[in-house]
């Protein structure tokens, strides 16, 4: 009698991050990591491959994982780069390139999220501070993990230094995928808010080449003034293969509406298992939304620049401050004081009300569409529209407060 098969049963869609640790470890290829109607990536398992090993079962990070563990900081920080020009390529202050900056300048590797020629987001390793560039700034897309875990092993196991920067919960995934410590390896992930799949973005991304008649190079959800390096908050910035730069406002911007609102966050973000004091990373960072709430913060003119916070999360990250700590005006903070308005360093994002019937629209209606039907501003984001828009920077900053309550 043939005996039955016993099938892999991985993790189930709505705790699924799309780590791919368990594509990264199948030593048959089984698992094939798929998009569905929104360009979420899940693993599939190819049962004609698949041996029945279950390592694929032991190393998902959601099931358990192995060897994970969180830190507790012990110290954070509010930091900005005293290198201005550096300062205005990064969306907040900088840390993290002061961070792989003192990687490379070691020798070592850089993986972070970074387009490629066809704007799909993925993990791309730098070698060289040039390369560097594409990594920075935020994206508020989903990262396809690729083949990367399994490169970053290979590095790990020659002895080489390596930095990966990402989403908390994909941090989680590696570590759980390498199955052990590594003295060589430092980890840093972001203060996120939740990501969206790559299928959302890319149906924008049509519409806006469409509406303007070219090739999108790069989108920036949040740029910084070219000459001065202010965030001014209203536009995103969108680049072409021909044409000038686009700001993207209003019903333009409509992408990063949606994502301000959780209409379209994958399923996961809303109980995400990566957050909290204690972390799985080395460093945390984030924008400092609360600096000065609690205690003094004497230079405000430099929050329309862009401040990071950085928690120090592991002993090795307090050793490796030293590596860089010269590049940077910092201070050092409380816990209570970084998370006080920054809630996703705690707390999942909450589902908007209308993500169903969004992701019941998504595949039958055009971009234009969903766009009057679910992004648009509240009273009360078009009154800061305008603020932001004609009146200095600072007042922004200000009127923060208000905003987060």
């Amino acid at each position: 009698m043939e005996r039955s098969r016993r099938y892999p049963k991985l993790c189930s869609k709505d705790k699924c991050t799309a780590c791919a640790a368990c594509y990264n470890v199948c030593p048959h290829k089984a698992i094939d990591m798929q998009e569905d109607k929104f360009g979420e990536l899940f693993p599939v398992v190819d049962v004609n491959l698949c041996v029945e090993c279950g390592l694929c079962e032991r190393i998902c990070p959601e099931l358990g994982g192995r060897g994970l563990y969180r830190h507790e900081p012990s110290k954070i920080y509010y930091a900005w780069l005293k290198d201005a020009s550096c300062r205005k390529q990064s969306t907040s202050g900088g840390v993290a390139y002061a961070i792989s900056k003192a990687i490379i300048r070691k020798g070592g590797h850089v993986w972070g999220a970074a387009y490629d020629q066809d704007m799909e987001l993925r993990y791309v390793e730098a070698n060289a501070l040039p390369e560097l560039k594409g990594i920075q700034k935020s994206k508020y897309v989903q990262s396809a993990v690729g083949d990367a875990f399994a490169v970053i092993k290979k590095e790990l196991q020659a002895g080489d230094l390596v930095l990966f920067t990402g989403t908390g919960c994909h941090v989680k995934g590696l570590r759980s995928f390498l199955g052990r410590d590594y003295g060589n390896l430092l980890t840093l992930d972001l203060v996120c808010h939740g990501v969206p799949g790559a299928g959302v973005f890319r149906k924008y991304r049509k519409w806006v080449e469409s509406r303007y008649g070219d090739k999108m190079t790069c989108y920036i959800p949040r740029p910084k003034r070219a000459g001065d390096g202010q965030e001014l908050g209203y536009y995103a910035l969108a680049k072409f293969k021909h044409r000038d730069d686009i700001k993207l406002e209003k019903r333009d911007n409509s992408f990063f509406v949606g994502f301000q609102h959780n209409l379209f966050l994958r399923s996961a973000c809303f109980d995400c298992q990566a957050n909290g004091k204690e972390r799985y990373s080395d460093f945390t960072v984030a924008d400092f939304w609360g600096l000065g709430k609690l205690e003094q913060f004497k230079p405000y003119k430099e929050r329309t620049r862009g401040i990071s916070m950085l928690a120090l999360n592991s002993e090795r990250a307090r050793v490796f401050f030293e590596e860089f700590s010269s590049e940077l005006v910092y201070e050092e903070r409380t816990y209570a004081e970084a998370s006080l308005t920054n809630t996703q360093y705690y707390r999942s994002a909450c589902p908007s009300s209308r993500r169903e019937t969004f992701r019941h629209d998504f595949a039958e209606k055009s971009w234009d569409e969903l766009a009057d039907s679910y992004m648009k501003y509240t009273t009360k984001e078009y009154i800061l529209y305008y603020i932001k828009k004609f009146t200095p920077p600072i007042c922004y900053y200000m009127l923060n407060y208000w905003r987060n309550g």
